[in-house]
C-alpha cells in the first residue's frame, strides 16, 4: 500500500516537472535591445554631499559623502544652479558647499550635466526668493 502511494506520489511530480519544463521551453525570444548590439546603456545617477575641492583650470570637481568620494569631469555644457544664478560657473562653487550632482558615467569617467547647491545657504535663499514671489504675487491690501 505505501508503495503504491510512493509511485503515485513519482508519477505527480514528474508531470508536474515536465508541465514546468514545457513552459520554460515555449517562451518567447528576447527582442534585440541596444544593450546587445553593444551599444552602451544611458546611466544617468544623482551624487549628493559636499564639495572637497574645485579644480577649474581642468574642469574637474570632487564631492565627498562619508565614506565615498567622487571626482566629476565639468564640461562647459554642465548646468550649474546654486539658485542666485541659475547659469553659474564652476568658480563660483566652493570646497563645504553641499551640492547634489546628476551625472553619467562615459567608461570610467563621471560627467556632470547638472550640479545643485544644497544646503542651509540654498534653503535659506529659496526661502528669500520665495518670499519675495509672493509680495509680488500678493501685494498687501496698503498698496
Amino acid at each position: 500500500m505505501k508503495r503504491s502511494i510512493v509511485a503515485g506520489l513519482l508519477v505527480l511530480a514528474v508531470v508536474v516537472l515536465s508541465s514546468c519544463v514545457e513552459r520554460t521551453t515555449r517562451l518567447q525570444p528576447v527582442p534585440v535591445t541596444a544593450v546587445d548590439k553593444g551599444d552602451p546603456p544611458a546611466k544617468d545617477a544623482q551624487f549628493e554631499g559636499t564639495i572637497g575641492k574645485v579644480d577649474a583650470v581642468n574642469s574637474l570637481i570632487t564631492v565627498q559623502h562619508w565614506p565615498l568620494s567622487k571626482t566629476f569631469q565639468v564640461p562647459s555644457g554642465c548646468e550649474i544652479d546654486i539658485l542666485t544664478n541659475a547659469n553659474a560657473v564652476l568658480t563660483q562653487l566652493k570646497a563645504g558647499d553641499a551640492v547634489a550632482v546628476t551625472y553619467s558615467e562615459a567608461g570610467k569617467d563621471l560627467v556632470a550635466m547638472r550640479i545643485v547647491r544644497q544646503g542651509k545657504a540654498q534653503n535659506q535663499e529659496q526661502n528669500e526668493k520665495l518670499e519675495r514671489l509672493d509680495k509680488m504675487l500678493n501685494p498687501s491690501p496698503n498698496q
